[in-house]
């Protein structure tokens, strides 16, 4: 008979060496959509970050923009309306607009810089405006007033030879989003918003077009409508005022403010179908969330967690939006924020911990003291390491292949171009797993890349063959890509 001791040393080799639990899926060779872009926005982080060391700024840029970085093809320029009456200096962009075809360019440089470095880069501009200049709002603010009806060509005017002098500029803006959250007057006047009820959005859309026609852009510089902020919202007054304009807009854009379930999400993207058919649906931001890797606890909440739970779980909301929507295109929201919750030259974990005074609503975080105590650091989050994978392998041009099989979850996806396949695999539990993985043509494996709580876009072994498939190891807690040859690239 074995002795305690030995029985329990052969209890840990064979725990040691038990396959982890398996399941199957199968690649279509048929597609599904094409991805236009991945991205967040320049709200309001540029203020701020204008101030600090070019050397800072630069390495920001890289951050952001490049391959070495997050690698995102999608970038929001938030063209402000001038923030009259807004309490929060951060938020308040400056305006070109002086009067009706009277502008200062030399206006926000602050906002400008950051989308020149995105054009620099390559990276797709929209600009979006949270308010009209205030001239042109009811109560001759930027926040708590509404849109004046008969102002839609005032309006698209001055939009449309903002976006017309900055394309001439070098500055390819290539979409233009009248109305950010056009639900809202945002009266506290924590920023800049305006209210443009459902029966003035085809105003706004019509103002801009014309505007856009002017400077002969209509087939060059897209509309997009009207990033309300919850699904259910949209989908209650689309119908009211879309169908008028649907062939000047080139996306249905939303916001996804109420987390809403799979179930929600389907039930949207029909209703935009059946409204404007042939219009694909583009999620444009969203944070602000606690919650679980596998996405319960969602909801928008105070909060700062800067760990692989929350990251996972908003990793969750990307899957949702890419694959259980079939979008070809998503946003984050300010991808760099001030809101640590907490002091870092105070408390070294203070990036790294989780506490309830700050927000989850960048990947990307600054000491909002920089000002005062010169600390021009900055903090990347596990979200930033997540949110990597997205970006540095859903480029624009490639496409979705869908994983089929009864094994297969919300939270896989394959991504191919003519010469790869990326499969971005998420593992929400708290056990390992192994995907077997058949793929209709030849593949060779490449490379593997895996973000966990003890790994930041690491490095790991390639895919290995078994048979006629390839075996993927998920870890527990992990969002990892594997990368494989197709034919001749292999």
């Amino acid at each position: 008979m074995l002795e305690k001791s030995a029985l329990i040393a052969l209890g840990l080799s064979l725990l040691a060496v038990s396959p982890t639990p398996a399941s199957a899926a199968t690649l279509s060779a048929t597609p599904a959509q094409t991805f236009l872009g991945i991205g967040g926005s320049g709200a309001w982080w540029p203020h701020d970050l204008f101030n600090f060391p070019d050397t800072v700024r630069q390495n920001l840029s890289t951050l952001l923009f490049s391959q070495s970085g997050l690698g995102l093809s999608s970038y929001r320029f938030n063209m402000g309306g001038g923030g009259v009456g807004v309490t929060n200096p951060v938020r308040a962009p400056q305006t070109f607009y002086l009067s009706a075809g009277v502008y200062n360019f030399s206006a926000d440089p602050q906002g400008v810089f950051f989308m020149q470095q995105a054009a620099a880069h390559n990276v797709t501009v929209t600009a979006f405006v949270n308010s009209a200049p205030a001239p042109l709002t009811s109560n001759r603010e930027n926040c708590g007033g509404t849109f004046v009806t008969g102002t839609g060509t005032a309006l698209g005017t001055y939009v449309a030879d903002v976006v017309a002098h900055w394309r001439s500029a070098g500055v390819p803006i290539n979409f233009i989003s009248p109305m950010n959250e056009p639900d809202d007057s945002f009266g506290t006047c924590g920023q800049e918003g305006m209210q443009v009820s459902a029966n003035q959005r085809a105003e706004v859309i019509n103002g801009v077009f014309s505007g856009l026609q002017a400077h002969g852009l209509t087939g060059t510089v897209g509309i997009l409508a009207d990033e309300s902020s919850s699904l259910s919202l949209a989908t209650a007054e689309y119908s009211t005022w879309l169908p008028s304009v649907v062939s000047k807009v080139a996306a249905i854009v939303h916001h996804t403010y109420d987390f809403p379930s799979d179930a929600s999400y389907t039930s949207f993207v029909n209703t935009v179908k059946s409204i404007a058919p042939g219009k694909a649906t583009w999620m444009s931001e969203i944070c602000c969330s606690l919650g679980t890797p596998s996405g319960t606890g969602r909801g928008f909440t105070q909060g700062f967690d800067p760990t692989i739970t929350n990251a996972l779980m908003f990793s969750g909301l990307v899957f949702q939006s890419l694959v259980l929507a079939g979008e070809p295109h998503y946003d984050f929201w300010t991808l760099v924020s001030n809101g640590l919750g907490c002091a870092p030259l105070n408390n070294a974990n203070c990036p790294t911990t989780p506490n309830s005074a700050g927000w989850t609503d960048g990947v990307i975080y600054y000491d909002q003291s920089y000002a005062t105590n010169k600390n021009f650091a900055l903090y990347l989050t596990k979200h930033f390491w997540t949110y990597k994978h997205f970006g540095n392998f859903v480029k624009p041009g490639s496409v979705r292949q869908p994983l089929t099989g009864s094994d297969v979850r919300e939270w896989m996806m394959a991504v191919s171009t003519p010469t790869t396949y990326n499969l971005i695999l998420m593992n929400p539990n708290t056990t390992d797993t192994t995907l077997s993985l058949t793929f209709p043509d030849t593949v060779c494996a490449i490379a593997g890349v895996r973000t966990s709580a003890t790994e930041d876009f690491s490095s790991v072994p390639a895919a290995a063959r078994s048979g006629s498939a390839w075996s993927l190891l998920l870890k527990a807690t992990s969002l990892t890509t594997y990368t494989f040859g197709r034919g001749s690239a292999c």
